[in-house]
């Protein structure tokens, strides 16, 4: 299954680094035709009022703001959107709330250019955007919580038989609207599924998503 994007969103308030992933974007994924660019939240919204993006490179801190709310708003607008943080903070204060707030990939700019190619590559196959630092910050990250127990563990959350076919799908990067014919139903059908598990799961993101899959072994 590969992943096709026609018009991308790239949302950074500094000139030559806006500039730099607006011309590697459509390198690494020619299917991209059409690249918006914004240089803060507000510009970033008047864009979204006309199209609602299903591939976006954001920055972390903007002058107007972090972008943890519009991380969330491209979300909502576009559930299977592909939104990825492009940033220079490698730390737990800034990986977590953007993942939380619906990130499906995490970057660091100070990567060289090949590299950051690389990663966004991966989008097509339906994996996760992720500098190799941020993968290994995540892995720790729950190989720790693993170890702690806790009532709140989702292994005691009861999905139904449908919930488990929509989780195992979008856990391989399936959208809503390919989950949708797999399954016989509505993409918005699909949607509903998904706020539902998230809301069961306690969750916001599809890269928490694939994590739970995995730890419940629904993928490899």
């Amino acid at each position: 299954m590969a992943l096709r994007f026609e018009r991308a969103l790239i949302v950074e308030d500094l000139d030559e680094p806006r500039q730099w992933l607006a011309e590697i974007l459509p390198r690494a994924l020619p299917g991209v035709r059409q690249v918006d660019t914004a240089a803060t939240l507000a510009e970033a919204r008047l864009r979204m009022q006309s199209h609602a993006y299903d591939l976006a490179l954001v920055d972390w801190g903007l002058p107007d703001g972090t972008s943890e709310s519009l991380i969330a708003e491209l979300v909502a607008r576009r559930p299977d959107a592909v939104v990825i943080v492009a940033t220079i903070h490698d730390d737990d204060t800034h990986v977590f709330p953007a993942l939380r707030a619906g990130a499906t990939g995490y970057i660091l700019k100070s990567q060289p250019g090949e590299d950051v190619m690389a990663q966004l590559r991966r989008i097509e196959s339906g994996e996760p955007a992720l500098s190799p630092s941020i993968a290994l910050r995540l892995l720790r990250h729950f190989r720790v919580a693993a170890t702690l127990p806790g009532p709140g563990a989702t292994d005691d959350v009861k999905l139904t038989e449908r919930e488990v076919d929509v989780l195992r799908l979008i856990a391989k990067g399936y959208r809503a609207t390919e989950v949708a014919p797999l399954l016989g139903i509505s993409p918005a059908t699909v949607s509903s599924y998904v706020r539902d598990i998230y809301r069961k799961l306690g969750i916001s993101s599809r890269a928490e998503a694939a994590m739970e899959a995995a730890r419940r072994g629904l993928v490899a």
